[in-house]
C-alpha cells in the first residue's frame, strides 16, 4: 500500500516545477519579440503606406495593443461564468476562422 502511494506521489511531483521554466521562458521571449516586431512593422505600414500622421499611427497601435490585451479577460469571464473552457475556445476559434477568411480587399469601415 505504501509503495503504491509513494509511486503516485512521485508521479504527481513530476508535473510542472523547474522542468517547465525553460518552456515558459522561451514562450515569453518569443512572444515579446513578436510583439515588438509587429509594432515596428505596423508603425511603418501605417505611416508609409496609409500615410497616417505618426501620432495617429501610434494611437492606433496603442488601441490595438490594449484591445489585444483585454480580450483574454473577456474570454476568461465568459468561460468561467457561462460557457466553460471547451465551448469558449471552440466558439472563439470558429469566429476567428470565419473572420480570417474575409477577403482583405473588402473594407468593413
Amino acid at each position: 500500500m505504501k509503495k503504491r502511494e509513494e509511486k503516485q506521489s512521485q508521479i504527481e511531483r513530476r508535473k510542472g516545477g523547474m522542468r517547465t521554466i525553460p518552456f515558459i521562458f522561451a514562450n515569453e521571449v518569443t512572444e515579446k519579440l513578436a510583439v515588438v516586431g509587429f509594432g515596428a512593422n505596423m508603425i511603418s505600414y501605417l505611416t508609409l503606406q496609409l500615410h497616417l500622421p505618426l501620432t495617429k499611427a501610434a494611437n492606433t497601435l496603442t488601441n490595438f495593443g490594449g484591445t489585444a490585451s483585454l480580450t483574454p479577460l473577456l474570454g476568461a469571464f465568459i468561460a468561467d461564468s457561462f460557457a466553460g473552457r471547451f465551448w469558449t475556445i471552440t466558439v472563439a476559434s470558429i469566429i476567428y476562422q470565419i473572420v480570417k477568411r474575409i477577403p482583405s480587399h473588402i473594407s468593413i469601415f
